[in-house]
């Protein structure tokens, strides 16, 4: 055939050519869960959309004064770390130190948050307790042969979180599903049921993560429930820093420490948003290796290995930006309402359509937040 210059649509040849379309369909819309991933499996499914579990605590080791009293004064009102009574869990005989000047202090007597102490206990030096300090408890000391003065057992604590329900519609008509796709898709139902599966596990993260109770309700058919995520329980140990840059090895662990400082001695994850990633990333600068036999920079920290522990550290996509958190994933877990973990529900098809939805309902539990961390900008 002579070359004329025209394209093949001049030629007339265009309406039998065929289609050049790809096999393939691509997506790169994120729907990674990797928080899901690493918590642990529930240990029984929720049986109310008001989940309860329970939570205890041994008595705790520091108090803090709420007065100032002289070196020669024998009484102090104190309370404890969260301003509750202290007459729960203290006995007379009790020693204590202050972390502040090292006296030694021995309780005699016990009236409401009102303690008489003994000054200068075991030949140390009686200071000024200032409001605010902490006394920290040493241990019991008993008299030989004394009786049972009273019941200092820590009652359980009772934690709730509502269920959320999490749901996907689909309605695909006759006319899709008896015409051929493109991009290798044999059965449009089944490709839009494991689309919305991701995006249901997506939205399920993200909940997790970022989730707040608002306005629920037992028994109102018209509330929309909703659950807390983990960051809406971590209120005991909240940093916040002047910057992304502020945050160094140091600072790491200073907010490790305080969930360590509440018995936090399980903490195996970080999660961080990008910024903070990145920062944590240049903890690992010393090691780049820029000169290595295949020619790859390494920068990248998965692993923090700190003062209080190993933690593995990974970036989380549906992290608030400029945050991270500090959690134990065996504290941690999301828990299906009996019944109600995912899948495709069909509906009766009305109409020249097939229709169906991809439902869970799922809440939360986060145990003893006290023992784990958070912190942002």
């Amino acid at each position: 055939m002579v070359f004329t210059g025209r394209a093949t649509y001049d030629t007339g040849v265009f309406a039998g050519a065929a289609e050049d379309v790809s096999a393939i369909i691509s997506m790169i819309s994120p729907h990674e869960t990797p928080v899901l991933d690493r918590l642990s499996q529930a240990p029984k499914e929720a049986t109310n959309v008001l989940h309860e579990w329970l939570e205890d605590e041994l008595n705790p080791n520091t108090i803090v004064s709420s007065d100032t009293a002289g070196s020669a004064v024998t009484t102090a009102t104190v309370a404890d770390l969260s301003g509750g009574a202290v007459t729960g869990f203290l006995q007379v005989g009790a020693i204590l130190t202050s972390n502040a000047t090292g006296e030694y202090l021995q309780i005699s007597a016990i009236t409401g948050n009102i303690l008489t102490l003994l000054r200068g206990f075991g030949g140390t030096t009686a200071a000024t307790i200032t409001a605010g300090d902490n006394l920290f408890i040493i241990s019991d000391a008993a008299i030989e042969g004394a009786d049972v003065t009273g019941d200092i057992s820590r009652p359980r604590g009772r934690k709730t979180n509502f269920t959320q329900i999490f749901k996907k519609d689909l309605i695909i008509s006759g006319t899709v599903e008896a015409t051929t796709q493109l991009g290798g898709v044999t059965n449009e139902m089944d490709y839009q049921r494991t689309q919305r599966l991701r995006e249901s596990l997506r939205d399920l993260e993200k909940a997790t993560i970022r989730g707040r109770t608002s306005g629920n309700s037992i028994g109102s058919p018209s509330a929309y429930r909703t659950m807390d995520g983990i960051l809406a329980r971590l209120t005991t140990n909240v940093t916040t820093l002047g910057s992304v840059g502020a945050l160094d090895t140091a600072a790491l662990n200073t907010i490790i420490e305080g969930a360590w400082d509440q018995g936090g001695t399980d903490l195996d994850l970080i999660v961080a948003d990008s910024q903070f990633k990145k920062q944590i990333d240049t903890f690992n600068s010393s090691r780049i290796d820029v000169a290595n036999r295949d020619g790859r920079v390494f920068n990248k920290t998965t692993v923090f290995e700190g003062t209080f522990g190993e933690h593995e550290v990974i970036l989380g996509r549906w992290m608030p930006r400029n945050s991270l958190m500090v959690i134990s994933t065996q504290r941690c877990n999301v828990t299906p309402l009996q019944g109600r973990s995912y899948r495709f529900t069909p509906v009766s098809r009305t109409g020249d359509a097939e229709k169906g939805m991809i439902l869970g309902e799922y809440t939360v539990e986060v145990h003893n937040e006290e023992g784990m961390a958070q912190a942002y900008v």
